[in-house]
């Protein structure tokens, strides 16, 4: 075949893709993301949620496709704005969809410049907004006891800056029936990229100036508001792991059908533990660590597993 009747029928396929997805019907579904984490315009913490919703023909209630640069409560580069979530704004909702709370920080020389230099140098930074507060976490709650109501949450709604309302926290782990004591854990690829107050870290725990490289796990764990800084930490590396990386398993449930088993996860993420006290908890998929018998035991130390709900 040619290359031009190939190329003729990539067209036409794509062109018929195309097609179909207009003439597929829109499906209304009130929805609301919570984002504070969008220093710059880029959306990027929670633009594949609208990406999402598009893709499947998702609309408002006014049949309009939701927009990542203006559907969403949090923080708006564009203007400075920063919104706190209320009640009232909860009323006609249906699907809540909590996607980053970590913040917006004041950086000297801006956040490009900051993450140039975060593995080499101490840099002070300030946060100016994020994080849940008590009153938003009980608008949360009362939104969950509704009937056909949806929530969601992502990674560090838990944690700082959430963590220093300790009961806009613990309001939160109680509605997913989790419990977290502050443990996140990141791999590497390399591990003289991880962050300079890791290695501030690190010399005041283990006394020694930090001379690690090459792939591997941090495990850190957040402080407590009064204390105000990291507390503990734990470097497993390369020659402790029995594959290269970290996974995402998940299970067989119908929700995931079509899902891959097995996806690799390389960033931040928090070691949760189920709620025993939950009876309607059911984990989907969770994170296995692939590690050697030492650094199983190191994790065991600090009440830690390799296996944890994803």
């Amino acid at each position: 075949m040619r290359r031009r009747h190939v190329l003729a029928i990539i067209i036409l396929l794509a062109g018929a893709y195309i097609l179909s997805w207009h003439l597929f019907p829109k499906s209304e579904i009130n929805m609301l993301v919570v984002d504070k984490t969008v220093p710059q315009a880029d959306y990027r913490e929670h633009r594949a949620i609208f990406w999402i919703a598009r893709h499947n023909r998702f609309t408002g209630p006014e049949g309009e496709f939701y927009q990542k640069d203006k559907d969403y409560l949090g923080y708006h580069p564009e203007t400075g704005a920063k919104e706190t979530l209320t009640k009232k704004e909860l009323e006609n909702i249906a699907l809540l969809y909590l996607a980053d709370t970590y913040g917006i920080y004041d950086y000297e020389e801006g956040l490009e410049v900051y993450e140039e230099r975060l593995p080499y140098e101490h840099q002070d930074i300030e946060l100016l907004y994020g994080g849940f507060e008590t009153e938003e976490t009980e608008a949360i709650k009362e939104f969950s006891s509704r009937d056909n109501r949806i929530l969601v949450g992502e990674h560090n709604i838990f944690g700082y800056p959430t963590y220093l309302d300790p009961e806009a926290a613990k309001t939160l782990q109680e509605l997913f029936a989790v419990n977290y004591d502050g443990w996140l854990a990141r791999y590497y690829d390399d591990l003289d990229q991880t962050a300079y107050w890791t290695k501030e870290l690190y010399s005041r725990i283990y006394g020694r100036e930090w001379d690690l490289e090459g792939p591997g796990m941090v495990f850190v764990r957040e402080g407590v508001p009064d204390l105000d800084w990291y507390t503990d930490l734990v470097i497993v590396e390369r020659e402790d792991f029995s594959e290269p990386w970290p996974e995402v398993q998940s299970s067989d449930h119908e929700l995931l059908a079509g899902a891959a088993q097995a996806v690799p996860y390389l960033y931040w993420v928090e070691l949760l533990k189920i709620d025993p006290e939950c009876e309607y908890t059911e984990v989907l998929a969770h994170y296995e660590l692939p590690l050697e018998e030492e650094a199983l035991e190191l994790l065991k130390t600090r009440g830690l597993s390799a296996s944890f709900p994803a």
